[in-house]
């Protein structure tokens, strides 16, 4: 169905209306192999990145992010480790604030692929389908970033198209940092919505103009945040400034980690799955 969704699109674009083809198809991944995420779109962060306080330690093992049976699966592992390598975590932890405490001579791994330098785009529709556990302690998250080589976050603007965080069973959220708003002044606009179940396949969707964003839930708007008076260095969100897609499950951290970790075997491993990514362009403009 995905292969004959791409041909439906090439095909017949040059004969639709103006207002068909005010998005037009650029770039997609619909996980049809079988492996390692594609190279071509995708590069698999490693180590510790100690973004937000978070637990994880990521990898480009295949037990981590691999493709299969029509879908990308990330999952995020806790496992048992000698207590020399704790000791050796648990130092890193601390380096940058991390909660050790909420792990026993355990080890977190888990997957963040990032489409920079590969696929890269502005002014853009993205969707992704996607489905992830409801379990304390995850922080998934689907979102789009600026480039940190020209303006350091959050200068180079952030668009949080999807964050959950496992103790607010689903509830999913979507937020835009710049320069001046964001969440560290707490003061960036941000909104929630709540689904049947974050388990379920739903449609993750951002809609951006020179002027405007828009975010989307199974094709409902339900999140708009306009430019208006901003100046340049709070709305990086034109033509030129392009981004990149990033798909990633944190574990514990200053948001996610706010009520613990449940570590059960009954949600072991901690999981996301992305049926299709799809970006869309206005090529008229």
């Amino acid at each position: 169905m995905k292969n004959l969704f791409l041909v439906i699109v090439f095909v017949f674009s040059s004969v639709l209306t103006m207002a068909e083809e005010e998005w037009q198809l650029v770039w997609s991944d619909e996980f049809d192999y079988e492996g390692a995420p594609s190279s071509e779109n995708w590069t698999a962060l490693e180590g510790y990145l100690g973004f937000n306080q978070e637990l994880q330690r990521y990898t480009s093992d295949l037990r981590n992010a691999s493709v299969g049976n029509g879908l990308l699966r990330i999952e995020a592992h806790i496992d048992r480790v000698p207590y020399a390598r704790f000791k050796e975590i648990k130092e890193t932890l601390k380096s940058f604030g991390g909660d050790y405490k909420q792990l026993s001579n355990q080890e977190v791994t888990s997957a963040r692929l990032v489409s920079a330098g590969k696929r890269e785009f502005s002014n853009a529709k993205v969707e992704v389908r996607a489905r992830f556990s409801d379990a304390r302690g995850t922080w998934p998250a689907i979102w789009l970033l600026g480039d940190e080589s020209k303006r350091p976050w959050p200068d180079c603007g952030e668009i949080d198209i999807m964050e959950h965080v496992g103790y607010d069973p689903n509830i999913i959220h979507s937020s835009v940092h710049t320069q001046n708003y964001n969440f560290r002044e707490r003061n960036h606009s941000s909104k929630k919505t709540k689904v049947r179940s974050v388990e379920d396949f739903h449609i993750y969707g951002v809609e951006w103009s020179e002027d405007r964003l828009e975010f989307s839930l199974d094709g409902e708007v339900y999140h708009v945040l306009e430019r208006g008076d901003r100046d340049d260095a709070n709305w990086p969100f034109t033509a030129s400034d392009k981004y990149h897609l990033i798909l990633n499950i944190a574990v514990g951290g200053s948001w996610g980690g706010l009520e613990g970790l449940r570590k059960s075997a009954s949600v072991l491993p901690y999981w996301m799955e992305i049926d299709y990514v799809r970006v869309y362009e206005n090529l008229d403009h």
